[in-house]
């Protein structure tokens, strides 16, 4: 199923640009030390629209347990969620638990700019 933004319409925050490279919808891509969630696929240096405040889940997620109220960071090396803040990118705190063996994250409150 993958990456899902879960807020209702009214409380998505989320910006208009293009981006040097190809954009795939709800797979997360880092741009200037944030990641954004590509709200549409679409082509290196067209328009999209892009997730930068929203609830998500659904996310890949590293083998770590996540706690509600953990830091959530982005591994981009890895392309996924973490709570490992060594050489990855702050992007929220957890609302939902996740265990270390699950493959995908719980509710995370995503906050581009979280740092």
């Amino acid at each position: 199923m993958g990456l899902q933004v879960r807020s209702p319409a009214s409380q998505i925050k989320t910006l208009q640009m293009s981006h040097t490279a190809a954009t795939t919808a709800h797979v997360p891509v880092l741009i200037n030390s944030h990641l954004l969630i590509p709200t549409s696929t679409a082509d290196a240096n067209a328009l999209n629209g892009f997730t930068y405040e929203a609830e998500i889940s659904g996310g890949a997620k590293a083998a770590v347990a996540l706690a509600v109220g953990d830091k959530v960071y982005w591994d981009n090396t890895a392309k996924a969620f973490t709570n490992v803040a060594t050489s990855n990118t702050l992007v929220g705190y957890a609302i939902e638990p996740a265990l270390s063996g699950d493959a995908t994250t719980g509710l995370i409150a995503f906050n581009a700019f979280a740092a």
